[in-house]
């Protein structure tokens, strides 16, 4: 034991010895900078075209805007701003416009906002970046990837990829009845692609016409909504060209389905006995025959995504949101007072959960005849990939998609 501690206490002795003539470590103090900067999480919004467009982007925009009720505002470069959080937390928005409608284009600006931000969230706002997600989502694990508009796609990737939309069909339902119960039974309607999303908005408002006709005394027989399509997103020249050639073949009602409002627009120029429907942003200050708009609220979801990923909640999902979640709103009321009150009971109705295309309803695509019989509903994916037109549509029929089709029925029940 004695030897033990003669050891220990050696030891200690010549390390001590040492500690006394080595010079003195140099310790390095942490820049102020690193102290005082807090974690920043970047999420970058990519958009189409531009944030003025009065349209679809700009709904978008409208959207992006609401981040910033998450905490402390600091402007940055032009529309980015960054966003100190109650926890200390930087949020980092990026607003990336005029990304285009090409494949190599958006492919080409999405890695390079990658490379270039490095965000931890990225949105791509429209239909075409689908193909770009959906390969670079497995090229960058690390980033999180979601896709506004088209086909759910987590099936091909679970991890990192989800996809969101608004049901428009349940405000475009809304549209047409409010149409239907001003005594309007003839609509040209002016369209982008004969696609599913579309499509459904075609179908609901001639569905509303309807009903909005049978309820104003007259015969939802006599709806008739022609519908032409410009095989564009949005183009002023041909959304304003389309509208005036349906006021010259007699037509005093033109609904806008195009992504800006020059058709609204065009119409309300001609003045007396022309009303117009607006579509996505409310289009009451330029076309003031407007009788209303079915506008998207995008703010609810961009903050609800946002949370999720600061709080490492964030998980892969196929979303799809109207009325009940709010991100479906009706604006610019431009009608009387009672039709406004009947239209509002409908919102009330598809907020508390009904279902747009519910039976009896007869339609017809490229195989024939279609019938969705009573007591039965479309299910979502029966609406995802409707190729199909409902009686009292005049169009080009669509082609179908080329996973094939189904009408996915559900019981009312």
């Amino acid at each position: 034991m004695f030897r033990k501690n003669l050891v220990c206490c050696l030891v200690c002795i010549v390390f001590l010895a040492l500690a006394a003539f080595s010079p003195a470590p140099k310790i390095q103090p942490i820049p102020a900078s690193l102290l005082s900067q807090p974690q920043t999480v970047t999420v970058v919004f990519l958009l189409a075209d531009s944030q003025s467009d009065q349209g679809w982007n700009a709904a978008h925009f409208r959207g992006i805007l609401e981040l910033k009720t998450l905490g402390q505002v600091i402007p940055t470069t032009g529309d980015n701003f960054d966003v100190k959080l109650h926890d200390g937390k930087m949020l980092s928005v990026k607003i990336v416009e005029n990304v285009g409608y090409n494949d190599a284009d958006i492919e080409r600006t999405t890695r390079s906002v990658i490379a270039k931000f490095k965000p931890k969230l990225i949105f791509g706002t429209w239909f075409n970046a689908a193909g770009t997600f959906a390969k670079l989502s497995k090229k960058y694990p690390d980033v999180l990837f979601e896709h506004c508009s088209g086909y759910p796609m987590i099936e091909s990737n679970g991890k990192n990829l989800s996809t969101y939309f608004i049901r428009q069909e349940q405000g475009d339902y809304v549209a047409g009845y409010v149409v239907g119960l001003l005594g309007q039974s003839k609509v040209g309607l002016v369209g982008t692609f004969p696609i599913s999303e579309p499509v459904r908005a075609v179908n609901a408002f001639t569905l509303g016409l309807q009903r909005g006709l049978t309820e104003s005394g007259r015969k939802a027989a006599d709806a008739e909504v022609n519908t032409v399509w410009l095989g564009t997103w949005l183009d002023p020249v041909k959304e304003a060209s389309a509208a005036n050639s349906f006021l010259g073949q007699g037509y005093n009602v033109i609904r806008q389905l195009s992504d800006t409002p020059y058709a609204s627009q065009t119409a309300c120029e001609k003045g007396k006995g022309v009303i117009a429907v607006g579509y996505g942003t409310d289009v009451s200050n330029s076309a003031k025959c407007a009788v209303v708009t079915n506008e998207w609220a995008w703010g609810s979801y961009y903050v609800a995504e946002v949370k999720a990923v600061l709080d490492g909640k964030w998980k892969a999902q196929d979303w799809w949101g109207g009325f009940p979640e709010g991100v479906v709103q009706m604006s610019g009321w431009n009608v009387p007072a009672d039709v406004k009150v009947k239209a509002e009971k409908v919102v009330s109705d598809f907020t508390s959960g009904k279902k747009t295309f519910c039976g009896p309803i007869e339609g017809y695509g490229k195989d024939g005849p279609i019938t969705i019989p009573a007591g039965k509903c479309m299910g979502d994916m029966g609406e995802l990939t409707m190729q199909f037109f409902v009686k009292g549509v005049k169009s080009e029929l669509p082609s179908k998609p080329e996973n094939g089709y189904e009408l996915y029925l559900e019981s009312t029940k």
